[in-house]
């Protein structure tokens, strides 16, 4: 009778219980967002805080670390409100907690029945993230100081008496502790314990740094998700340790989205602060951004965005992505943003009418905006000869307006078709260039210079199912793309051998990944000059 009573106090208290409301985000290969809504009971949920030490030996992460942990003590007395667990996790600082209630707390916990193996080391990769493409180059350690303060934070570490390279002696202050609910512990094996001892099976990873101590931690990301916790990551609650002077050159924010992306799309789901607290979530101030960036912005058809590549190899450096390589590689130039807004089939005249205010006009002001239209232009404007210069005016008017340090920069087109149909239009774009007083950037010469020496080689391969024999097409089953009508397309010449000889097969004319590298790479040479000079 006494265990029946115990058991339905519990029920009765867990009846009780308001789920808390969360917004899952995870991502495809592809990179697409897919949010989904879930309830999570307060007592079946904890969140780990990471190593939110009151030091550390990069001065800008203390910097960030200090903007983000006001709004992290919100939601951590929020959360500990509604009943969550809070687990303090600051690495390899338990000394000054020992004997505290909420270290004890911890260490108390009955040994777990299911122990999972190496719950103690730390997990570098799991199994998901084998073949993906690591998107931040952290062998430096990530530290984005200038040398010349960092060398100064060094040794005001030393002169307080602390290891520069290791100064954290414990948790933030900021970060409320309380000691009649909370738990202490860096263990991975007794963090366990106590979750399995209180049941939870939701955990919230809040701290830094998500690409090194959040996800690889015994307690991080990876080792909760390949061991059945269902694990997410607060994901304005974090940072990473990333040098922008490193791969792929992204500013640190960005870095840091893109450490959030992979895990989002090889880890586990994220979610935001205001899901508790309200209000919007939390970004970093502008005095956290670093350098000064350039900021680039490509404008213009199918041929500038890319598309299929994007979709046929998500984890390979993108025409954008390859520019702002490049152009870090070149001596002696600033860091640089490139933003590709070019949209499959679009002309002038539908940016103008459908997307400008929100793909252009909300941009950064940028310093440099290349201008590459006219294809789609010429097959869907009436009078074309003299509505494509009124509606590429229009859109240099308003770029000037909203854009008014930018270098404007008309384009031409890379010689789309094997009879060279796009002459005429590039003799209009120049001819606006010259009217308009604007530097011409033809990219035609070298493309069609490459295409000479392999007419097939820069250029993927998309063809109707249908015009495909009937014997041939179980060859084609793993390369389709769905719909009314179904192509084959894929990205290289793997399939020349089986379908080259059908009429067509390499007809249409869109560029792989390497005839954007071409297009990048030029494009790189032709404005590196251009960014010295000015």
């Amino acid at each position: 009778m006494q265990r029946l009573l115990l058991f339905l106090a519990a029920v009765s208290c867990l009846a009780a219980e308001t789920p808390l409301p969360l917004t899952l985000q995870s991502r495809a290969p592809s990179g697409k967002t897919t949010l989904v809504k879930e309830q999570w009971l307060p007592s079946r949920t904890a969140i780990i805080v990471c190593d939110m030490w009151d030091l550390h030996h990069c001065k800008n992460a203390v910097i960030r670390e200090g903007e983000m942990a006001p709004r992290f003590n919100q939601v951590l007395e929020k959360a500990r409100q509604e009943g969550v667990l809070i687990i303090h996790a600051p690495s390899s600082c338990m000394k000054p907690y020992e004997g505290t209630p909420a270290r004890e707390r911890a260490k108390s916990a009955p040994a777990a029945a299911r122990l999972p193996d190496k719950i103690g080391e730390w997990c570098k990769q799991i199994p998901s993230e084998e073949l993906a493409v690591y998107p931040l180059d952290q062998s430096d350690g990530g530290e984005d100081d200038d040398p010349a303060e960092h060398a100064k934070w060094a040794a005001e570490l030393t002169a307080k008496g602390l290891n520069p390279r290791a100064p954290w002696t414990k948790q933030i202050d900021t970060l409320r502790i309380d000691q009649e609910k909370d738990a202490i512990s860096d263990s991975g094996v007794e963090i366990w314990n106590l979750l399995e001892a209180r049941r939870i099976d939701n955990v919230i990873l809040m701290g830094v740094h998500t690409n090194m101590c959040v996800a690889g931690r015994p307690f991080g990301l990876r080792q909760m998700a390949k061991n059945g916790r269902h694990v997410v990551l607060m994901r304005d609650m974090t940072d990473t340790m990333y040098n922008p002077a490193r791969w792929p050159f992204v500013s640190h924010t960005r870095g840091t989205e893109l450490f959030i992306q992979h895990v989002e799309r090889l880890i586990c789901p994220t979610i935001t602060s205001d899901q508790f607290i309200g209000g919007k979530p939390f970004t970093f101030s502008d005095a956290t951004a670093g350098k000064k960036r350039l900021q680039i912005l490509l404008l213009g058809d199918s041929t500038t965005e890319a598309g299929i590549p994007k979709k046929l190899a998500p984890g390979e450096p993108q025409f954008e992505d390859t520019l702002r390589i490049l152009l870090a590689a070149q001596p002696g130039l600033p860091p640089a943003d490139v933003y590709n807004e070019g949209v499959s089939g679009e002309y002038i005249r539908r940016l103008l009418d459908t997307r400008y205010d929100k793909a252009v006009k909300t941009k950064p002001q940028a310093d440099y905006i290349f201008i590459r239209y006219g294809l789609n232009d010429r097959a869907k404007v009436k009078d074309f000869p003299a509505q494509f210069p009124k509606d590429f005016r229009e859109l240099l008017a308003r770029l000037r307006q909203d854009h008014p340090r930018a270098m404007l920069i008309p384009m031409t087109c890379i010689p789309y078709a094997p009879d060279n149909l796009h002459d005429d239009i590039n003799a209009l774009i120049k001819q606006i260039a010259a009217e308009e007083k604007l530097t011409l950037f033809d990219i035609a010469p070298r493309y069609l210079a490459e295409l000479k020496k392999n007419p097939d080689g820069l250029n993927y391969r998309r063809y109707a199912l249908a015009k495909i024999p009937e014997n041939l097409r179980p060859f084609a089953t793993p390369y389709l793309q769905p719909g009314t009508d179904p192509q084959v397309v894929v990205l290289d010449n793997r399939l020349d051998g089986i379908f080259g000889h059908l009429p067509g097969w390499a007809g249409d004319r869109h560029p792989t990944l390497a005839g954007y590298n071409i297009i990048a790479d030029e494009t790189a040479k032709w404005l590196a000059p251009v960014i010295r000079k000015k």
